[in-house]
This record gives C-alpha cells, structure tokens and sequence, in this order.
C-alpha cells in the first residue's frame, strides 16, 4: 500500500494508479489496484470509470483486469501507442493476406508524412514489398491519401500549405480528399509505384477518432474485379481493429 494514499487528493490518487499501471508486468484487477494504492474502493472504481472513459486505462471485459488505454499511450510514448496497435492489428492483417493473396500494410500519420508501422506479405515470390518504417507520400497511392483525408483538420491544412512537393495540383487533391472523407477509402493504381495498386481504409477507435490506416498492395492487374471483395474484408477488418482499441 502506498503510504499517505488515503490522504492523496484527486489529482494524486489519478497520478497513482497510472504509474502503477504503467509500471506493472500484467493487468490487474480493482482489488490488487486497491491493495497496492491504498485507494477506496469505491473511490477507485469512480476514478476508473472516468479513466475508462477517456481511454487512459482499458478494462478486459472477460477478466475485469486494467491496464494502460490507447490514448494514454498515444499522449505518454508514441512507440508504445504504435506497439498497442500493431497488437491489435497484427491477427487481422494476417487472416486479410490468408484470404486475399496481398499484403497488408498498417501505417500511422508522424509529422507531416505517413510512417509504415507494420506489414504482413504473403508468400509468393511477386508481391508488393513493404517494410517497417517505410516512409509514405501522402499526396500519391491510396495509403497516404488516407492518412490525410481523414487526419485532424490542423494537421491536413499544414501538409497542404507546406508539406506537399511544389508539383502537386493542390486543388486537385483537396477535392479528391473530400472524395475519400465521403466514401470512406481510397482505390489507387501505379499512382506511387509502377504496376502497384492498392486499397485502404481509416481505422477509428471506440471514440470514433482517427488512428491509422489499414491497406492491401500488391500488382494493380490483381486488383482488377475484385475491388469489392477487398474494400468487404478490409473495412471488416478496420472494425475488428477499431474495436479493441
């Protein structure tokens, strides 16, 4: 038990059970939050729920355990907050690339490019090659126009003001982000790399806000007919993603 936690104020008490969390190996349940920060349980349970709410602590339904949320993780370290979401994402990509011969390829918006963050490939000799880390234009190819059509406002007006090569039609690509924002994704082919295509979608979290972008690459011709089918089992697998987040 923390000494003094009895006496912390508000402000403590929220300050204690983040730093156990974050400093503990496994998640815990209220009891052991109890026991270690000296905080009333009743008390605790209130802090928690408003934790819960705004995503700075999660709690597994089925083990009722806690341990960090997504947002603080995206506000606290952005490596960590990449690594809750590739774990997230990491199943999902690998049934997407089963299923549909592509490769999958999950990335995040850092700075003012896009940032690879995890891929899958499938096992045929000629595919589309991706790779953690790989930087990615957000004016050409599906993937990055995803990551600026559906980023914050603020964020979307400084790639467009100076963030974008002086050869891009500025015009033009605002209105075919407004095309993505409605439609909810984007189809491309050889716009970044020759004979490529691919097709991506946004990835919300459970507070409906922005968190990365989840794609299938590979040869534009193996594309062709089957761009339903892909869009289908992307945006379910979008879902599945967003939803444990």
């Amino acid at each position: 038990m923390v000494d003094g936690a009895r006496k912390l104020d508000s402000v403590g008490r929220v300050i204690g059970i983040m730093e156990l969390l974050c400093s503990s190996d496994e998640t815990l349940t209220i009891r052991e939050i109890e026991n270690l920060t000296g905080i009333p349980r009743s008390t605790l349970h209130r802090i928690l729920l408003s934790l819960e709410k705004r995503e700075w602590v999660y709690r597994d339904a089925q083990t009722e355990k806690f341990r960090p949320g997504i947002r603080f993780f995206l506000l606290n370290n952005r490596s960590l907050f990449y690594q809750e979401l590739t774990n997230a994402a990491a199943p999902e990509m690998e049934r997407l690339v089963a299923d549909t011969g592509q490769t999958a390829i999950m990335s995040v918006l850092e700075g003012l490019s896009g940032l690879c963050i995890h891929h899958v490939e499938p096992p045929q000799a000629v595919k589309y090659v991706a790779h953690r880390g790989m930087s990615i234009p957000l004016y050409a190819g599906a993937t990055g126009k995803v990551l600026l059509a559906f980023c914050r406002d603020d964020v979307r007006r400084r790639v467009m003001d100076s963030g974008l090569p002086d050869e891009v039609d500025r015009a033009e690509l605002a209105s075919r982000l407004e095309t993505i924002r409605s439609q909810g994704y984007c189809l491309s082919k050889e716009e970044w790399i020759d004979h490529a295509g691919d097709i991506s979608v946004p990835v919300f979290d459970r507070l409906g806000d922005f968190a990365a972008q989840l794609g299938l690459a590979g040869l534009a011709a193996s594309f062709e007919g089957r761009e339903d089918e892909l869009l289908t089992r992307l945006r379910e697998a979008a879902a599945t993603i967003g939803d444990s987040l």
